[in-house]
């Protein structure tokens, strides 16, 4: 959980039929409301369980806030507690992911730019 002037948590689960797919809910915990989302897939590649985004979305009143990082953040680190070995950008972002991924490669050691994707690799100290 994070706060700034909301207090906020991020629920993040697979789904029950389709357990190639996970989702992230930004939960407003001061306004009992969801304002964010993150989903997309899973796959497996010889050792590696990859979870790569397909969309994700914050309410606009929420952009530039410093928020969309510490929500990339906490996904992130959900994902990695859930048995991922390598989270995956969308090739495809907006201005503000480009930015939260930007924000992401220069504070963590274990993130890179390949192409048109950002790929977090799995720490080798628990940092992130």
């Amino acid at each position: 959980m994070f706060s700034l002037e909301f207090a906020f948590d991020v629920k993040l689960s697979v789904d029950k039929k389709d357990k190639n797919v996970f989702n992230s809910i930004l939960y407003c915990i001061t306004l009992d409301q969801d304002v964010g989302e993150i989903v997309g897939n899973i796959t497996r590649e010889k050792d590696k369980i990859i979870y790569t985004i397909d969309t994700s979305e914050l309410n606009g009143e929420y952009n530039g806030l410093g928020i969309g990082f510490k929500y990339y953040t906490e996904t992130i680190r959900k994902c990695f507690d859930y048995g991922c070995t390598e989270f995956r950008s969308s090739k495809t972002r907006n201005k503000y992911s480009d930015r939260v991924w930007e924000k992401l490669k220069a504070k963590f050691y274990n993130i890179e730019k390949y192409r048109k994707q950002y790929i977090v690799s799995l720490p080798d100290k628990q940092i992130l």
